[in-house]
């Protein structure tokens, strides 16, 4: 068993993977809600959200802004 690799994942990277993955999310198969950690409301909230990601504290998992 020690020559023998696992190797897994959705699919190759790139647009294919977000459209299957947004379309997943917008089918409600896949829930995202536990993920979503710092919600934001609206465009003026963007630079808030990007420097919670920079500054990464402890209880971050994703950011999201909405409009």
């Amino acid at each position: 068993m020690a020559n023998k690799v696992i190797a897994g994942g959705l699919m190759p990277g790139g647009r294919l993977r977000l459209e299957k993955l947004s379309s997943l999310v917008s089918c409600g198969k896949l829930n995202v809600k536990k993920l979503i950690t710092h919600p934001f409301k609206g465009f003026e909230h963007v630079e808030d959200a990007l420097m919670l990601m920079k500054d990464k504290p402890a209880d971050l998992i994703k950011p999201v802004v909405v409009l």
